[in-house]
């Protein structure tokens, strides 16, 4: 006979630790697992966006500051506290949401078929795609300044905008 029990423990920062206990005849194993905190589509936009740009910037192997400067460039996400930040905004080229990602290349980069309206309000989907296609721009062009300029231009050139992402300093206060 199987039996699963969950416990959770006392939270210590952004995360809670569980125990897992699992009886099988006799046999108890219990395992430790640290879950982080639970940041959903229902939290503010501030901290889904501090949570998907840490997550996914390390899942691509993207520099945070560069992440969160890309973030500042194109929405002024200004760090997890910036209660009023509105992520679902349409730039007059219509690059779309918190991460400014046009319909075309969330298309391509993701393989699939998103609307308009999920690439400007689905905050995580936003977010991964953008961090995806930073990290192919990377492997073509291996320089993180000319990564920059073609994500705000669209050619590889090293630009101000470019030079502002590079050099940005985490600054939240």
């Amino acid at each position: 006979m199987l039996v699963n029990s969950i416990k959770i423990g006392l939270v210590v920062g952004a995360f809670a630790t569980a125990t897992f206990s699992v009886t099988e005849s006799d046999v108890e194993t219990t395992q430790e697992v640290r879950i982080p905190s639970s940041i959903d589509q229902g939290s503010p936009p501030c901290l889904q966006m501090y949570k998907y740009i840490k997550a996914y910037a390390d899942t691509f192997n993207i520099p945070a500051n560069f992440a969160f400067g890309i973030a500042y460039a194109e929405t002024r996400y200004n760090g997890p506290f910036q209660w009023r930040y509105n992520p679902a905004q349409t730039s007059c080229t219509g690059a779309e949401g918190p991460m400014q990602i046009l319909l075309s290349t969330a298309r391509w980069v993701n393989k699939d078929k998103v609307s308009r309206e999920q690439l400007r309000t689905d905050v995580k989907y936003n977010v991964k795609t953008s961090m995806k296609y930073l990290k192919m721009l990377y492997k073509t062009y291996k320089d993180w300044a000319i990564v920059a300029g073609y994500y705000n231009t669209g050619y590889p050139r090293v630009n101000d905008y470019a030079r502002k992402v590079v050099n940005f300093k985490i600054d939240w206060k």
